[in-house]
């Protein structure tokens, strides 16, 4: 093998570890996450959390989740796996058959949101596993810092009616959907395994040049 070939084939691994090592990642961070059928003021919205992964590598066995003030009319379906038990302003999801660490698993409950748009919803849930538990109840003091929270409890932030601009004049803003993180991490797979194949091709360039 001559030299060209061998930088080529070099560069080639680099991108494909960097890759492999940064999807590995992606889902260990991910954090428990809401959804929303809609945010707009007064309507009744079903609203999905999803789980994706347990604690520590322990399966889980236990999703708690306080409602915050100003939603109403909370109900929830059991499901194959988990059983909802609603009781004044919280729902639990408990199961028997614990969803193990590298499974993901989302439930649903619905309420009614609160008349006034731009009412920020924090929804703070405790996470039990089979070994210890993961709080995810920490609460930003605005939005520019939330995403610097290490266990964020999920927001959701009521619109009006028709999806205009909340009565402080901020745009609409959706609590983040399941997924939306991993299609950010993996975008950003794609564009350095880009660059390093990128880089390893001028290297090569200059090298036949030389």
């Amino acid at each position: 093998m001559n030299r060209t070939r061998a930088t080529l084939r070099a560069a080639v691994s680099g991108a494909l570890v960097s890759a492999i090592l940064l999807l590995a990642g992606g889902p260990a961070a991910a954090h428990v996450t809401i959804s929303a059928s809609t945010t707009a003021a007064g309507a009744t919205a079903l609203v999905r959390l999803e789980v994706p992964h347990g604690c520590a590598g322990s399966a889980t066995t236990e999703l708690a989740v306080r409602m915050p003030a100003g939603v109403s009319e909370l109900t929830a379906s059991s499901t194959d796996r988990w059983v909802a038990e609603a009781a004044g302003e919280s729902i639990t999801f408990r199961t028997d058959d614990p969803l193990p660490d590298a499974l993901r698993d989302e439930v649903a409950f619905s309420v009614r949101l609160p008349d006034e748009p731009g009412a920020e919803l924090v929804f703070p849930i405790v996470q039990r596993c089979e070994e210890g538990e993961s709080a995810w109840t920490e609460v930003a003091e605005d939005a520019a810092s939330r995403e610097q929270l290490d266990m964020p409890a999920p927001v959701i932030v009521v619109t009006g009616a028709d999806g205009s601009e909340g009565s402080d004049g901020s745009a609409p803003t959706a609590a983040a959907g399941p997924g939306d993180g991993r299609l950010m991490a993996y975008g950003a797979v794609g564009v350095l395994a880009a660059g390093c194949l990128a880089s390893g091709a001028v290297l090569v360039m200059r090298r036949r040049r030389a």
